[in-house]
Parts: C-alpha cells; structure tokens; sequence
C-alpha cells in the first residue's frame, strides 16, 4: 500500500535530493531512445558556474553510462543515500527542537546511519583517538537494530534500504511536533 508520509520541514530537501537523483538515473531507463534523442544536440548535460577561468560541465555519455549499468546506478544510489543520510542528520540538528529529541532513539539511528555514511558508506564505531571500538549498546528503530556487530558492515542498501528513509523521517517527524 502506498500512502504520503508526513515529515517535518527539516527533511524537505533531503527528500527532495533523493528524489531528483533517483528520477534522473530512472528517467532513461523510462524514456530511452527518446531521452538519447532529445539530449543529442548538447555537447554536455549540465553546466555549472566554476569561479575558474571555464564553467565545469558534465559529460551526458557518462550519464547515459551510470544509468544503463545496474552496477554503477546501484553504486550511485547508494552514494545518494550516503549524502541524504548526512544532510537530513545536519538539517535535523538545525532544528529548534532538536535538543528536545536528540537522544531519542530514532535520532539516534539517524545519527549511526550518517555517521556510516560518512564513513565510507560502512558502520564505524571507533574512536578516533584510542582506536578501540565504542559499544554503541542496542539502537533500535522497526525491528532494526544497529550494534557494534555492524562494525565495518554496508550501510545502504545492505542494511537501510532507501524507502527506509521515509518512514525513518517521519518517525522521527512526530517527535518534533
């Protein structure tokens, strides 16, 4: 069953980034020739502003590329999923209410999830200075739980999946009501 979740103003643009990324790497897949044909008169896909001497531009056959490769558009989706996780954490933190709920386990979770994510897209619970492992004790959130076991483990997609996203913000979206 499908139904619109409701989420708090601070994961807007995290869901928003997801979206745009997953519906550029699908719309070849949906559009195909049509889209090849359409994007064939541009010597590049995108430009961007540089403050350099030249603009920096993106090559569309390595767009066409990363979408037609399971492959590579599964390792770009979990990227995606690694910089969501990170932005909506840092959205979240900005948020009036956040020293309210911040050691809610939901947060919690999302905290794990992004600190993974910026760890190479693998768990990491080792402190930085002493090295050894820190026993984050049991995070759970829907029957997932997130242990010292995950040491080094995937994140996405092997642990969260990226429509866990979603239900995981809007959770966390009532704790800020």
């Amino acid at each position: 069953m499908l139904r619109p979740i409701k989420i708090n103003k601070s994961f807007n643009l995290a869901v928003d980034a997801l979206t745009c990324l997953w519906g550029g790497l699908i719309a070849p897949n949906i559009c195909g020739t049509e889209l090849k044909a359409k994007l064939a008169t541009f010597s590049h896909l995108i430009s961007f502003k540089s403050s350099f001497a030249e603009d920096a531009h993106l090559s569309k056959e390595n767009y066409c590329n990363i979408c037609e490769s399971p492959e590579r558009l599964k390792e770009v989706g979990n990227h995606a999923c690694c910089m969501v996780a990170v932005f909506a954490f840092e959205s979240l933190k900005n948020d009036q209410n956040y020293d309210k709920i911040k050691n809610e386990t939901t947060v919690k979770y999302l905290r794990h999830l992004r600190n993974g994510a910026a760890h190479g897209n693998s768990f990491n619970f080792i402190d930085s200075h002493s090295k050894k492992i820190i026993d984050p004790g049991l995070i759970e959130w829907r029957g997932k739980i997130i242990d010292k076991s995950l040491q080094n483990k995937i994140v996405f997609p092997d642990f969260f999946a990226q429509g866990d996203f979603a239900y995981l913000f809007e959770d966390i979206s009532k704790l800020l009501v």
